[in-house]
């Protein structure tokens, strides 16, 4: 059963090649450069997806705690939260999903979460920010994910995900 589902992976995968292949040629230079720009972006977000598992994992074994099939969520990275950022098409706003959940958050409000993760003299102290900044900014992602708390593991993983994904 798995070969099956490989197989038609790549299959799938060589058709939407082929069509993205075939309507390059109709393209005009400005949007050839804005596709260029969203395949390195995609490019260097499963970088740093795969760099985040391996990391993760990397901790996990020296912690000696369960890994991500024993987490509080299944499928999901440490600590029961799967976290991914990716610009919108249009740029003007980013998408921070959640388990799969997607939050949209404009370009001042992602700026602002950056910037709590960089801003702290310490982790500790930038984790707690970015508690009050969901708490008192975008509680409905706390409501939503049934975060109670600034020690929650999602603020880890959100700070991760944003430290991977951006620099000041």
């Amino acid at each position: 059963m798995p070969g099956k589902k490989k197989s038609a992976d790549k299959e799938l995968k060589s058709r939407l090649q082929q069509e993205l292949i075939g309507l390059v040629p109709e393209i005009e230079e400005e949007g050839l450069v804005f596709l260029l720009k969203q395949a390195n972006t995609i490019i260097h977000n499963q970088r740093a997806s795969s760099l985040n598992k391996d990391i993760n994992e990397i901790n996990r074994k020296k912690s000696g705690k369960p890994g991500p099939a024993a987490s509080a969520v299944p499928g999901t990275g440490s600590g029961g939260f799967e976290i991914e950022i990716d610009r919108s098409d249009n740029g003007k706003t980013y998408y921070f999903t959640v388990n799969g959940r997607k939050h949209f958050m404009d370009i001042e409000e992602t700026r602002k979460i950056a910037q709590l993760c960089y801003r702290p003299e310490t982790k500790s102290k930038a984790l707690e920010f970015l508690y009050q900044y969901f708490l008192n900014e975008r509680d409905e992602v706390l409501l939503e994910h049934k975060i109670k708390s600034k020690t929650s593991p999602f603020f880890e993983e959100l700070f991760r995900a944003v430290r991977a994904n951006f620099s000041l």
